[in-house]
C-alpha cells in the first residue's frame, strides 16, 4: 500500500514537471531521479530508515557467518543496511544498473569525481563487512511492510 501511494507520488510530481523536461536528455534516468527522491522522503517522514540502521547497528544475536552465496534478497537487504544513501544509490546505480558514472552524477546530485569516491567508498565498505548471518530475531511489522 505504502509503495503504491509513493509512485503515485511520484507519476504527480512527474506530471507536475513534465513541462521543466529537457527533451534532449533521456528520460529513464529523469523518472528515477523524481521516484528515487520520493522513496528517500517517505523513509525519512516515517523515520524507518533510522530504526533500520540502528537495529543493523546492534544486532541481538551473532551467530556464525554461514558459507555460500547470499540470495539477491539477502544481498541488498545488507546493502541496504550497511551503506549510507548517496553509497548506495552510486553501487546500486552503476553495478547493479549499470549507468555511467555521469548519469549518476546527475541522478544524485553530485559530481563525477564524488560519484567515484562514493563507490570507491561503498564497494571498500561491502567488502569489508561480513555477509550477514540469517537472525532469529522478530521482524518488525512496519519494516515487513
Amino acid at each position: 500500500m505504502d509503495g503504491e501511494d509513493v509512485v503515485q507520488e511520484a507519476l504527480f510530481e512527474t506530471y507536475r514537471k513534465l513541462d521543466k523536461f529537457d527533451d534532449s536528455r533521456p528520460l529513464k534516468p529523469w523518472l528515477f531521479r523524481i521516484a528515487h527522491n520520493r522513496c528517500i522522503d517517505f523513509l525519512r517522514k516515517r523515520g524507518v530508515r533510522v530504526e533500520a540502521e540502528s537495529a543493523a547497528m546492534s544486532p541481538d544475536v551473532v551467530e556464525p557467518k554461514e558459507p555460500g552465496v547470499l540470495g539477491l534478497g539477502q544481498a541488498v537487504e545488507h546493502l541496504v543496511a550497511s551503506l549510507p544513501p548517496k553509497e548506495r544509490a552510486c553501487v546500486l546505480l552503476k553495478d547493479v544498473f549499470d549507468y555511467s558514472p555521469e548519469e549518476i552524477a546527475e541522478l544524485v546530485d553530485s559530481t563525477v569525481g564524488g560519484v567515484k569516491a562514493a563507490l570507491n567508498r561503498g564497494r571498500t565498505k561491502l567488502a569489508a563487512s561480513p555477509a550477514p548471518a540469517k537472525s532469529s530475531r522478530s521482524r518488525n511489522p512496519e519494516l515487513t511492510r
